[in-house]
């Protein structure tokens, strides 16, 4: 039999909340197509963008010559995907293709072939059972908008119900199974509609229900679609003529929509959700606000009174001892009501919960070591595995590859956590082994053990600058000077009067320093100090263009201050056991901002926090091309030289290590320890042989390779 089919579409266009159309073709070789389209009311006109789709869905429809149905809705909905991301760009409505509700389909014979996007649901009715057929999509993929097709054969009796949402708001299904079973399509659509009539203007509803009909399908005659009673007979506003496939034609009175003005719908405004959470997100500040205030004033009450008022002060306390002896005259009467027989079973009950929670921290904390051990052995099988990669690497001296995978190897280690004392010794052992085999890689000499030249941990916590003269050490920290000499620690001078000496730098060929200080007043000023006097004897104040002190070295009797936040470096001539005022040193437009040392021999190398080296002379930028160690030098480094030495000596705190280049750019050689943790200064023994190290509170000395 013919598939029969009939529409559902009541649509006030004045006072609906949607837009909403419904095509169905006349029949051809093909079948039928027929759209459902809906989508929500905007300021921005809409309607010649339903055209335009229903108009491409149509023609491609009518102009198809495939002969499969299926094939041709496969087709219509490739158009349509290409078709709607473009009206999404073009209607500039934000998510409109998240908004658009749209259902495709095509009836030949007893066939159906559906496609639908959006909250279109369709109901298939099979054997008194409903079946959903179209999931529905919140979020619409603009890059394949529609993906399946849902095809099958109807059996005579199966109704296929397509619609928007709104049909089964106020119609249940069972509702609608029942009546689209018993009636056919034209029948079931009056039937709905009178079940319809007091539903409010605004609401639209768009179905199409498609059946193959049966011998027990019943009609509808004009003499039985009576009129139904709406009180004033001029409220009956027009009549429907229904057309059946059948010929038969009768009309049937569509009441007037009742004026209903549905203040719940108000809810579902947009604006006003967002308006009603914003409000009940400031109540609920307010709330908090309220009971915060309440107990900080309660608080600061109580507070007072306890500290202002001792009869406050002793009703409190004697209320506190009144509920502990309540609580406790409570429990006691409590024991002493029970017979003996309780009290031993309640003595044994506490005994068998106390074993049992033993039991259980036994039994957690046993687990909890399992698990730590499974760990470490996995790991220390995953690091063994690395070890062989490693010698693979270099086995090809593939050194690159070496070093990452000994970083793994390192960054495993460091993420064990040992559940007993020989796992951690065990973990000692492996760091200090893989930090051996990078450096190897790496090209950097390991010292196991530095020679300890002295501990200064008794006598100082932090060390700041370190000059050496004729084998005797001056340390200064915290504004002291210590000396280092025949193995003992003596106090030089202490200069916390009234100052803060923030640097001290070696004043060649004399047994003083140059001190550089933050008096009282917050001006910053330099001084020459005399070791053997202990006491300063020439000072100056700071030409007003330097306002501070990041580095500073003396050079042919000149002073030369490393000045980042000036973007300059300042000489100060000599004078007499002096300097005389400062003036720029620097004749070009730098920027030195991130410059963290320096050093003379007759020219300036500056160090910077990201590594790089600079080299000046007579004010102007020199170029310099050196390697570049690896690691890189990290941040905070320190540079040293002098006027006859070969080579620049650099501090790495933050790779431990000490660097050696010679002033062609090469590395002469690259030294470290983990026992350098805290490398502050270093100074330089005048033939070259040793560096001093200043660690944190130790003093190392490290002898230079030949």
């Amino acid at each position: 039999m013919v598939i029969k089919h009939h529409k559902i579409f009541i649509h006030d266009h004045l006072n609906s909340r949607e837009l909403s159309e419904t095509y169905i073709s006349s029949q051809t070789e093909n079948g039928r197509i027929f759209v459902i389209l809906e989508v929500p009311k905007h300021k921005t006109d809409q309607q010649p963008v339903i055209d335009e789709i229903i108009n491409e869905i149509a023609t491609s429809f009518e102009t198809a010559n495939d002969g499969d149905p299926e094939g041709i809705l496969e087709q219509i909905l490739q158009n349509i995907n290409q078709l709607l991301p473009k009206l999404s760009t073009d209607i500039k409505i934000r998510n409109w293709l998240n908004t658009l509700d749209l259902a495709i389909g095509i009836f030949h014979d007893d066939n159906v072939f559906l496609a639908g996007i959006g909250n279109i649901n369709a109901l298939l009715i099979h054997h008194n059972k409903i079946t959903p057929v179209i999931n529905k999509q919140s979020n619409i993929n603009p890059n394949k908008i529609f993906s399946d097709i849902i095809s099958g054969q109807l059996d005579a009796g199966d109704v296929l119900v397509v619609s928007t949402n709104a049909l089964f708001d106020y119609i249940s299904q069972e509702k609608i199974r029942q009546t689209v079973k018993q009636y056919s399509p034209q029948a079931a659509v009056i039937k709905i509609n009178e079940l319809l009539n007091t539903v409010p203007d605004f609401v639209t509803f768009n179905s199409v229900i498609v059946k193959n009909p049966s011998p027990a399908d019943m009609e509808i005659t004009p003499e039985e679609v009576q009129p139904l009673d709406y009180g004033d007979e001029d409220e009956i506003d027009e009549t429907i003529t229904p057309q059946k496939d059948d010929g038969y034609k009768g009309t049937i009175t569509k009441p007037k929509t009742k004026l209903v003005v549905d203040l719940g719908a108000v809810k579902n405004i947009g604006s006003i959700k967002k308006m009603k959470k914003s409000f009940s997100y400031v109540g609920y500040f307010f709330s908090l606000l309220k009971r915060f205030f309440v107990y900080i004033f309660t608080k600061i009450k109580n507070a007072f009174l306890f500290v202002f008022s001792s009869k406050h002060r002793n009703q409190s306390e004697q209320q506190t001892i009144d509920n502990i002896k309540d609580i406790t005259d409570k429990k006691l009467n409590w024991w002493q009501a029970l017979n003996i027989k309780k009290r031993i079973i309640i003595g044994v009950l506490f005994i068998i919960i106390l074993v049992f929670l033993q039991s259980l921290v036994f039994l957690t904390q046993k687990k909890s070591d399992n698990q730590k051990d499974e760990a470490y052995n996995t790991t220390l099988l995953e690091i063994q595995n690395k070890y062989e990669e490693v010698d693979a690497k270099l086995i090809y001296e593939d050194d690159e590859a070496a070093e990452a995978l000994l970083l793994e190897i390192t960054a495993l280690i460091k993420n064990i956590k040992p559940s007993n004392a020989e796992q951690k010794t065990k973990i000692t052992e492996m760091s200090e082994h893989v930090f051996y085999e990078l450096n190897k890689v790496r090209r950097i000499h390991v010292v196991t053990a530095p020679v300890e030249l002295f501990n200064l941990s008794d006598t100082v916590l932090s060390t700041d600058n370190i000059v050496q003269k004729d084998g005797v050490f001056y340390i200064l920290s915290d504004s002291i000077i210590y000396t280092i000499k025949d193995n003992l620690l003596t106090e030089v001078a202490n200069l916390h009067g009234g100052q803060t000496i923030t640097a001290m730098t070696d004043l060649p060929d004399t047994n003083q320093v140059v001190l550089s200080s933050i008096n009282a007043n917050n001006e910053l000023y330099y001084q020459v100090f005399d070791l053997d006097t202990g006491s300063s004897v020439g000072s100056l104040k700071q030409t007003a263009a330097n306002t501070q002190v990041q580095d500073m070295a003396v050079y042919g009797g000149n002073l030369y201050v490393l000045d980042p936040s000036n973007n300059q470096v300042f000489k100060y001539p000599e004078k007499g056991q002096s300097f005389s005022g400062g003036q720029v040193w620097l004749q070009e437009e730098l920027n030195i901002m991130d410059s963290t040392s320096l050093t003379i021999d007759g020219s300036i190398y500056m160090i910077e926090n990201n590594g790089n080296i600079r080299n000046f002379l007579k004010g102007v930028e020199e170029k310099f091309d050196y390697h570049t160690p690896n690691p890189p030098i990290g941040s905070n480094a320190t540079i040293k030289t002098f006027r006859d030495s070969d080579y620049l000596y650099i501090i790495d705190p933050q790779n431990n290590r000490i660097i050696i280049l010679d002033k062609e750019g090469n590395i002469k050689d690259q030294y470290t320890s983990q026992k350098f943790d805290n490398l502050t200064d270093l100074a330089i023994d005048p033939d070259e042989k040793a560096i001093f190290l200043l660690n944190g509170n130790h003093l190392y000395i490290l002898a230079i390779n030949e």
